[in-house]
């Protein structure tokens, strides 16, 4: 359980860069607006990425990734950020719970 609230929370630290990266690049670029959507902001500025969208295409209906990818990326990083730091936030609450009880019957 611990894995899993770490994964959430260093999810939500990744996730919260690639949304300030995503804002840096269109403050600096009046061309990009703030539409920039999360196709072009991974098929642009984050290549090494965009395999996601492939194994996203493997495991749900392509319509579902096709409209995940053409919203905007400052909508969907921050969306992102918000819940994987609560799920994170949640795990750790939930495995200190369990190591406190845990704890009670070691007693």
């Amino acid at each position: 359980m611990i894995f899993l609230a770490w994964s959430g929370v260093i999810g939500g630290l990744i996730d919260g860069l690639i949304t300030l990266y995503a804002a840096w690049d269109i403050a600096k670029d009046a061309h990009i607006g703030i539409g920039l959507t999360v196709e072009t902001h991974i098929s642009m500025h984050l290549p090494f990425l965009y395999f996601l969208k492939e194994v996203g295409y493997a495991l749900a209906p392509n319509a579902l990734i096709d409209w995940i990818f053409a919203l905007p990326a400052l909508l969907y990083f921050s969306f992102r950020v918000l819940v994987n730091l609560l799920f994170g936030w949640i795990m750790l609450t939930w495995a200190n719970r369990l190591k406190l009880a845990e704890g009670d019957l070691a007693v």
